[in-house]
């Protein structure tokens, strides 16, 4: 397989194991989705229903990872892209059809009934907040400041005309020489989010919260700093692929699929802790000693959450929350001030494709 080949197949087989283990993060008290009773975590529906999504996703994963492969083999660049929508559509049709099983499972036995539901808060988040660990941070900064170094030195010696790695020929401009721009913005939107995060309630379950509690907490610190990684290594893959374009180095044979590999790894590094540590740190040890676990269950919430992803409620001060599936978290749709979010990441990002697509980056 040729190095183009690689890189336009490399994201389906990825993806596919994103999906495969995106449901080994859940809480047990929240499946596909649903809010379920600690009593009925192990309910036989439940089990049923995770197994035959691992099979499915995994059958999917295998199959179009194949396809791709075969398609691409023909020269077609485009019928990859295809696959990998086709891949993820298929993904989040196993997730609906078990979402769906369990939602019927205990709105047909009532679930909840007879179950005291509770909402738990935990003062000292404001008291002794977690602090977000900045030098985390210094990696991509330092990779940023090298790409800014390194293009600003090459600029004056460039012709006229650069040709970038998509084949285009343009003039040579700041705008086509640099590509700080695209790291510092997907830097700045991690980092961002994650200090919003910082500042908002953390999840804690009713039955056990001092426990649950620490439990966010770790889970809050590994993810801020694998996240961040993440970013480091994204700016590297900026970097590699700017190098031929500033013909600093042209990399040959395999080694032209090298600039996709950091993004790569910091994609599965981030799934492998989020799978290790579980939705919240619910896999992580918290244990704590003198006491004693609450009597209540959680808040069966589930008439704020569409398809299980998307959370809207206009009641709840918070603009992010934990979400339901996967790792991680999901803006409170209700909220003006996540609307405001989502438009400023989406502004930044049309400018940075209508300052590609002029340069014919």
């Amino acid at each position: 397989m040729s190095a183009g080949t690689l890189a336009a197949v490399l994201p389906v087989p990825v993806v596919g194991a994103l999906l495969f283990v995106a449901a080994r993060p859940a809480r047990p008290t929240v499946q596909f989705g649903v809010r379920v009773p600690r009593e009925r975590a192990g309910a036989p529906v439940i089990g049923r229903k995770r197994r035959a999504y691992y099979w499915r996703t995994a059958a999917i994963g295998v199959c179009c990872t194949a396809a791709a492969a075969t398609v691409r083999g023909y020269g077609s660049w485009w019928l990859p892209r295809i696959i990998l929508l086709v891949e993820l559509a298929a993904g989040l049709g196993c997730y609906w059809v078990a979402r769906r099983k369990i939602a019927a499972a205990k709105k047909a036995d009532d679930w909840f009934a007879g179950l005291r539901q509770t909402i738990v808060a935990d003062t000292t988040w404001r008291t002794d907040p977690p602090r977000f660990p900045a030098r985390w941070l210094i990696p991509a900064l330092a990779v940023m400041a090298v790409t800014a170094a390194v293009g600003a030195l090459r600029y004056p010696g460039l012709p006229a005309h650069i040709l970038t790695g998509s084949g285009h020929r343009v003039p040579k401009s700041v705008a086509s020489a640099l590509i700080v721009a695209g790291q510092l913005y997907f830097t700045a939107v991690c980092s961002g989010l994650m200090l919003l995060v910082y500042r908002s309630r953390p999840d804690i379950e009713a039955a056990d919260p001092a426990a649950s509690m620490l439990r966010y907490r770790r889970f809050l610190a590994a993810f801020t700093r694998v996240l961040l990684t993440l970013a480091a290594l994204v700016d590297t893959s900026l970097l590699l692929a700017a190098l031929p374009d500033w013909q600093v180095y042209r990399f040959a044979g395999s080694g032209r699929a090298l600039p996709a590999l950091p993004v790569v790894a910091g994609v599965l590094l981030l799934a492998a802790v989020a799978v290790r540590a579980g939705q919240g740190g619910s896999r992580l040890n918290g244990n704590v000693r003198g006491l004693a676990p609450a009597t209540g269950t959680d808040r069966d919430d589930d008439r704020f959450w569409k398809a299980g992803l998307l959370y809207v409620n206009r009641d709840d001060p918070a603009i992010v929350v934990a979400a339901r599936f996967g790792a991680g978290w999901t803006l409170n749709l209700g909220s003006p001030a996540a609307w405001l979010i989502i438009a400023g990441i989406a502004a930044a990002l049309a400018g940075l494709a209508v300052i590609g697509a002029a340069t014919g980056m």
